[in-house]
């Protein structure tokens, strides 16, 4: 006999079964799954090599330098300094020497002279100092090589994020 006031529980929904809740239970657990293995979520570190340009002095050689007494009618003595510099870099550049004559006061005179040296090539740089008869002189240089840009190979690490599925197969 039925209580009064009892009414049945309504039909389920149209495409409704009991099971339905544990199926669509089990398909997002399967598709979760799927997403964690799939979906890159994880960071890896890894190692890559590329081309960076840097700045670096051009290299080169002093093949030889002099100072040398003259004589002209004209200024009467002179004292020349010269300095041979061999350009012994891939790349081309302006090469900047200063020349000093000093004698027993000090500074006597400075020049500076600059010359674009190919590579492989040499240029002399020359300076000439009027001087005195029997004046006690010294000469020095100092060479500015170019700065010049170059390219060289470095290895860097970066972080890449992966899946679970990436690891396992080509590894960290």
């Amino acid at each position: 006999m039925l209580k009064a006031g009892y009414q049945p529980p309504p039909p389920p929904p149209r495409g409704y079964s009991k099971g339905g809740g544990k199926t669509i239970l089990i398909a997002v657990a399967i598709f979760a799954i799927i997403i964690i293995l799939v979906v890159p979520f994880i960071p890896v570190k890894e190692t890559y090599s590329e081309m960076e340009p840097y700045e670096r002095a051009a290299t080169y050689e002093v093949v030889s330098e002099t100072l040398t007494q003259g004589f002209d009618l004209k200024r009467g003595v002179y004292h020349t300094l010269t300095v041979v510099v061999k350009n012994t870099d891939t790349k081309g550049g302006t090469f900047t020497v200063t020349l000093r004559l000093y004698d027993v006061n000090g500074l006597f005179g400075e020049k500076t002279v600059s010359n674009y040296i190919a590579p492989g090539s040499s240029a002399t740089f020359k300076a000439e100092f009027d001087t005195q008869l029997g004046q006690d002189v010294r000469g020095d240089y100092e060479l500015s090589p170019p700065i010049v840009v170059d390219q060289r190979l470095v290895t860097r690490q970066r972080t890449v994020y992966k899946s679970i599925f990436e690891i396992l197969i080509y590894g960290g």
